[in-house]
């Protein structure tokens, strides 16, 4: 069995904190989000990280730093509207590795609490994914793939649905054998746009080919980090605080709260909440909600004439008295 981290994605939802920066390497209480799915459990080897042409150095940087014995397979892509998609990123490894075995496929924005090795030890041949009890239909409706499930096996899935059957949630961490994995490209070669998704994928698998497709459920935490509240909450799991910072972040005469502060930042006289903002700020005499700063912002009040320079500020509700 190979593992495949897909991590070839631009996060737009997370611009402009993800401008320079892919967001399987944004920091969760210090450390990049790619390096806990690593640390999640011992991943069947060879591991191969997916990623597109854009974010390669960064990859490159990452692996050479933190040492990961990993392969780096890149994507001719630069842009969100050239992007393969899931089911595309997964075929393109599948015919540049050549692979023919099993394969562990998991998302590089999700952090799950199980361990891998237990996630593995269930597989017995045919198609396993990883579900989310979320328990509340709410808040499942029109966020989530959902599979609906009988006896321990998937009889249905929903996108995003506006009236859930069910309360899994579909989580981007699956099993495919060996079998089926030429089915990739025939899948991805014939869906429409925006119907290349591993939910799909699966659906038509199962009402078209008659794939048996087993079920690990789990309550631990899960964490699909795709947008600033979802980062945020993360964060607070990981790191235990309200709050994060990094290094060399000095915050005098303010008050933040539900915030990320990613490093190297002056933050005076401040009132901040829900926002993240990026290494290497100057913000003064500001109140900012719900806010993405992004990397050397520098933000003043309105009683200050902000330097040459200022850029970055990225969000909603945001705003400076």
């Amino acid at each position: 069995m190979r593992t495949i981290v897909l991590a070839g994605g631009f996060a737009t939802r997370l611009l402009p904190i993800t401008a320079e920066r892919p967001k399987p390497l944004l920091p969760v209480a210090g450390k990049p989000i790619i390096d806990h799915i690593l640390d999640s459990g011992l991943l069947p080897h060879p591991i191969i990280v997916s990623t597109n042409k854009r974010f390669a150095p960064q990859f490159e940087s990452w692996r050479k730093m933190g040492n990961w014995d990993v392969e780096l397979i890149v994507e001719e892509t630069v842009s969100e509207k050239e992007k393969l998609g899931t089911i595309g990123a997964i075929a393109f490894v599948i015919d540049r590795c050549e692979i023919h075995e099993d394969v562990l496929v998991i998302g590089g924005d999700n952090l799950f609490g199980f361990g891998i090795e237990e996630f593995v030890s269930q597989y017995d041949g045919d198609t396993l994914i990883a579900l989310h009890d979320l328990k509340d239909p709410e808040l499942v409706k029109n966020r989530y793939g959902v599979a609906i499930v009988e006896d321990g096996a998937v009889i249905g899935f929903q996108e995003k649905p506006a009236e859930p059957r069910s309360t899994l949630a579909s989580t981007a961490c699956y099993i495919y054998p060996r079998g089926i994995l030429p089915r990739f490209r025939e899948f991805y070669s014939s869906s429409s746009p925006g119907k290349d998704a591993p939910g799909y994928f699966n659906e038509w698998g199962l009402t078209h080919l008659g794939w048996d497709i087993d079920v690990f459920v789990f309550e631990s935490h899960w964490f699909d980090v795709g947008d600033r509240e979802s980062y945020l909450a993360a964060s607070r799991h990981y790191s235990g605080r309200d709050t994060w910072c990094g290094d060399s972040v000095a915050v005098t005469e303010s008050h933040v709260e539900d915030s990320i502060l990613l490093g190297n930042s002056l933050i005076t006289n401040c009132d901040l909440r829900g926002c993240v903002v990026d290494a290497d700020c100057q913000l003064t005499g500001v109140a900012l909600r719900d806010c993405l700063v992004g990397s050397g912002t520098r933000l003043f009040g309105a009683d200050r004439t902000p330097p040459a320079g200022t850029r970055g500020l990225h969000g909603t509700g945001g705003h400076e008295q």
